[in-house]
């Protein structure tokens, strides 16, 4: 029987340079970035081999490349990662990709600001 199951990449850190302000562009600050993709893996958990289910790493290394490519909005960033993890990875049946901005420049105590997209 086939299973739906869950991969998740937990609270990656990436430094990156986005936002509105110019200063945020230039001096950079640093994110959160946290993804849940369902995958049937049933095939991959039984033979023990990477063939059949999603490649952590390689998850982490495309999300890492998208964070380099400089944005106003961190709205346009989750969304080329998004879109680009569908893309490359057609076994991805469904997901969440949360990206947060730690420490934004605006006024009052805040931890971060994020956005959400549901895959």
């Amino acid at each position: 029987k086939e299973v739906m199951s869950t991969i998740c990449i937990n609270n990656l850190k990436v430094y990156a340079y986005h936002g509105v302000f110019e200063v945020e562009r230039k001096v950079g600050q640093w994110y959160i970035v946290n993804l849940e993709v369902d995958v049937e893996f049933t095939e991959a958990a039984i033979k023990d081999t990477i063939e059949g289910t999603v490649d952590y790493s390689k998850l982490s290394d495309m999300i890492r490349d998208e964070m380099k490519t400089k944005s106003k909005l961190i709205e346009n960033v989750a969304h080329r990662i998004a879109t680009r993890l569908l893309r490359e990875f057609p076994q991805v049946e469904s997901g969440t990709l949360s990206l947060a901005k730690q420490n934004p420049p605006i006024q009052g105590e805040m931890e971060s600001f994020e956005v959400v997209i549901d895959l």
